[in-house]
């Protein structure tokens, strides 16, 4: 004979009305479904029935989100001055004085070395860029690039050191540039120029 819930011990009388509770709501109480039903009352459905779930555009994602590339930032020019003797110098705003004066001291110590004599200007353009590139991310701070001096030349003037300035200056290899200037003359005075490169991109 089953006894009646009255007579039962606390702990069958709760899972008692435990039972008879997810016979009548689904595993909810009355109290719990009312509850439930009024905090979604103001909610509506998406028109349409769309089950789509809309992602924020690239703008709109937090700082956390996925990450985009982020568009080349154009390299600001170095500043180029020339002296009365036909010397170039080019450097960074933020160049330090200490390391253009390095660049003309007889005693610097280059740890590299880029000879561009033969080449056509695009293939010095090319090579500087490797050169420059290569060394920065190998931990090289201090080389020379060895233009030529035009002894042969029309004129006697070199057709790479013009041009080898603007690519150091304002073209893609810039960005690796700290500051060169024509080399102290053990390192082959107008015919080349010593280059420092920068710390970090």
């Amino acid at each position: 004979m089953q006894s009646s819930p009255a007579s039962r011990r606390p702990e069958e009388r709760l899972g008692w009305v435990v039972a008879k509770s997810k016979r009548k709501g689904g595993g909810r109480s009355k109290p719990d479904r009312d509850a439930l039903k009024e905090a979604f009352s103001d909610v509506k459905p998406l028109g349409g029935g769309s089950k789509k779930r809309v992602m924020p555009s690239v703008d709109e994602r937090p700082a956390g989100g996925p990450r985009t590339q982020a568009p080349h930032t154009p390299t600001e020019p170095l500043l180029v001055e020339r002296d009365g003797d036909g010397a170039v110098l080019g450097r960074r705003k933020k160049a330090h004085p200490s390391i253009t004066d390095a660049l003309e001291d007889a005693r610097l110590e280059v740890e590299a070395e880029c000879d561009l004599h033969g080449m056509t200007v695009a293939e010095a353009d090319r090579e500087i860029l490797r050169f420059v590139r290569d060394h920065q991310q190998r931990g090289d701070r201090w080389v020379l690039i060895i233009v030529g001096k035009g002894l042969h030349s029309p004129g006697g003037k070199g057709t790479l050191e013009e041009h080898v300035v603007g690519t150091l200056s304002e073209r893609a290899a810039a960005r690796y540039i700290l500051a060169f200037r024509t080399a102290p003359r053990r390192h082959g005075g107008t015919g080349a120029l010593a280059v420092r490169l920068v710390d970090r991109l």
